[in-house]
């Protein structure tokens, strides 16, 4: 990668030192066998490592996984209470299709205020990434979308660099701001970042 993401920084999502224990064993012996499991030998179908080429526009790659849990997962939590909150918190960040960080797959929190070589900050890179979903969003689909700021953002990757990037937008000129989401592969070197997708983000099940 170029210097500036190599600044990049991460985050966890919280996981105590006990869980991530437990979860690295069970990672450990999906890895040596599968003869018992759920018919998967990842714990989570839609975080497979995806294949280093450029996706086509205006589709997500996470779109028809089933989240599916290793049911070897459930034997290594003392409680039900414990394996609920392992549980709870591995769907929530499958139904964010990457815009959650889970440090448990390689989904990791970018911090946007952190000093960027080449930019004042990395929110700044992430503005300029998530433009070339804006960019792309216009073209194909006629829209007046304008961004206005980043909320938050995540990123995956070692040679190729996937970023989920959550952002306030307008749709209109003097529009009321809707948040939006942008995903981004930066590929290594100074290739020109790929656009994947740019879609309202979606609204919270009541």
């Amino acid at each position: 990668m170029t210097s500036a993401n190599n600044e990049l920084t991460c985050s966890t999502t919280g996981t105590s030192a006990k869980e991530e224990e437990v979860v690295s064993k069970v990672d450990k012996e999906d890895d040596e066998s599968s003869s018992d499991s759920d018919g998967s030998d990842s714990e989570w179908a839609g975080y497979n490592w995806l294949p280093e080429t450029e996706p086509e526009w205006d589709v997500d790659s996470f779109d028809g996984h089933e989240f599916k849990i290793n049911p070897r997962v459930r034997k290594m939590y003392s409680s039900q209470e414990l394996y609920d909150k392992y549980y709870n918190n591995r769907l929530k960040a499958f139904e964010s299709k990457g815009f959650l960080p889970d440090h448990l797959n390689g989904i990791y929190n970018v911090y946007l205020d952190e000093k960027m070589d080449g930019y004042n900050t990395t929110r700044d890179f992430m503005v300029k990434l998530a433009n070339v979903c804006v960019k792309k969003h216009n073209e194909t689909k006629g829209t007046t979308l304008e961004l206005v700021n980043v909320v938050r953002a995540t990123e995956r990757g070692a040679a190729t660099w996937r970023f989920y990037i959550t952002f306030m937008a307008q749709e209109y000129r003097d529009g009321p701001l809707v948040e939006y989401q942008a995903k981004v592969i930066k590929f290594l070197g100074d290739k020109v970042p790929f656009p994947v997708l740019c879609r309202p983000s979606p609204k919270p099940e009541i």
